[in-house]
């Protein structure tokens, strides 16, 4: 699926299978989800980030308005189903942050 990643002070477009596997395997642990876009958009985080003393992901603090730690990616969301990330948000994260 069409994500975004975002770590250290990048947002790159990426395609990442829709499985928990790769999500864990691209924040490098256990997932959790911060909402972005009630209904249509997620972040995906590392839920031991913090414990695991990773750095600070400023972008994605400033994309969440909470604080990240660790690589973070931006999904779209239908019902309970992960999704390609909608485009309009996808394009409005790559402009703050361009």
């Amino acid at each position: 699926m069409k994500a975004l990643k975002i770590e250290g002070c990048t947002v790159v477009p990426v395609d990442i299978e829709n499985t928990l596997e790769a999500l864990q395997a691209a924040v490098d642990g256990y997932i959790e989800t911060v909402k972005l876009v009630p209904g249509r958009a997620v972040m995906i985080v590392n839920e031991e980030g913090l414990l695991r003393g990773m750095p600070h992901n400023i972008t994605a603090s400033l994309a969440a308005g909470t604080q990240i730690v660790g690589p973070a990616i931006v999904i779209g969301v239908d019902g309970e189903e992960f999704t390609d990330v909608p485009a309009d948000i996808a394009q409005c994260i790559r402009v703050m942050f361009a």
